[in-house]
């Protein structure tokens, strides 16, 4: 259980202030003795730091955190690192972090402390990647994640952090394989969407990949999906055919695309609406929308208008509104005999007389 090593998994914080925590803070793992300052270097620092200077707006709060060369004034250090992290010090930022997480020098509030380690984080700072999965680890600013804990501790530990380290050995015998799987396809997100990282889509690759290799459902879908966004269909058709060979509708969907396009493979309409069929079967929205065009248009399969209504409707039902927008437009032209026609291929769950009163009347209803 995570509560039982609650207190094994604490943040990185700076030397003086884990001596004055005592047991709510762990020893530093981050950075070495300081040096004393004389006053002739605070003078120059203090000149730089008015200046502007982010590097030295960062060594002045360290001096007043430590009380090296300045009294020691934590308030003081909290407005040198606030300075420094605003244009952007990865290190202050972190610095800043520990202060509000403590409470020490700032009102203490966790979730702007969270907020400072994410900013640091994306930078690629190791010691606040660590403090950020704690953060998630523990529940606390944040709400508990431990996927995401694990993911931070994972990209911790790679940056090289003692603790990162040790803390996703732990993850990995609390969470097993299925954990490190939803942590890398996590960080791959991360890459992906550029959100909490930077956007790097070889990054992004390598760590779906991790998963993919290892079994992951996720990881293979992501791999397909990734290459399959960004036209390296060579790529991607392999991982979408692997993904189809475990049943999952994504890997359907993908190699219906790319058959229907050519991409990667010699276009072919019969066998792209064949994987569409599957995907769509197996509850892809993503399927049932090229489905319903190519039934409607006899693309790979007998024109069918009442088929592609039935698949739009059904694909409207899951919350496209794009499908519901279609359906209604297919149900508007519709002969009477086609009507007909279309209620005889629902499935057993519709109930066929609402259809047609839910496609007139209530075109924002979505299914529950």
């Amino acid at each position: 259980m995570l509560a039982l090593i609650l207190t094994s998994v604490l943040l990185v914080v700076p030397t003086d202030l884990a001596a004055g925590s005592q047991q709510t803070a762990p020893e530093a793992v981050a950075g070495s003795a300081v040096a004393k300052l004389s006053s002739d270097e605070i003078s120059d620092l203090r000149k730089k730091a008015d200046s502007g200077d982010a590097a030295a707006q960062y060594a002045l709060g360290r001096a007043y955190e430590h009380g090296n060369g300045v009294p020691l004034r934590v308030d003081q250090a909290a407005i040198w690192y606030r300075k420094a992290a605003e244009q952007g010090n990865e290190k202050a930022q972190n610095s800043l972090a520990v202060l509000y997480w403590f409470g020490e020098g700032v009102e203490r509030d966790k979730t702007e402390a969270v907020r400072w380690y994410r900013k640091a984080a994306r930078q690629g700072n190791a010691d606040a990647m660590f403090n950020l999965g704690a953060a998630y680890y523990n529940g606390e600013g944040v709400s508990t994640n431990d996927i995401l804990a694990y993911a931070w501790f994972l990209l911790s530990s790679e940056a090289g952090n003692s603790s990162g380290q040790d803390a996703a050995k732990r993850s990995q015998s609390e969470h097993g394989i299925s954990g490190f799987n939803g942590a890398c396809f996590a960080i791959g997100q991360m890459y992906e969407k550029g959100e909490d990282l930077p956007k790097n889509l070889q990054l992004a690759a390598a760590w779906y990949r991790k998963a993919a290799e290892r079994g992951s459902a996720e990881g293979t879908i992501g791999l397909a999906a990734l290459y399959l966004n960004t036209g390296d269909y060579g790529q991607a058709r392999p991982w979408c055919e692997a993904a189809a060979k475990e049943k999952l509708p994504g890997g359907y969907y993908c190699l219906g695309h790319l058959y229907q396009h050519g991409w990667g493979v010699d276009a072919n309409l019969k066998e792209a609406f064949g994987w569409y069929e599957q995907g769509a079967r197996g509850g892809s929205v993503a399927s049932m929308l090229p489905l319903a065009r190519m039934y409607e248009n006899g693309e790979g399969t007998k024109l069918d208008r009442g088929q592609a209504f039935v698949w739009f409707f059904i694909a409207a039902r899951r919350g496209n509104q794009d499908a519901l927008a279609e359906a209604k437009r297919i149900r508007s032209s519709m002969t009477e005999k086609e009507w007909k026609d279309a209620q005889k291929k629902f499935p057993f769950t519709f109930d066929k007389k609402q259809v047609d009163s839910i496609i007139r009347g209530a075109s924002s209803q979505t299914a529950p």
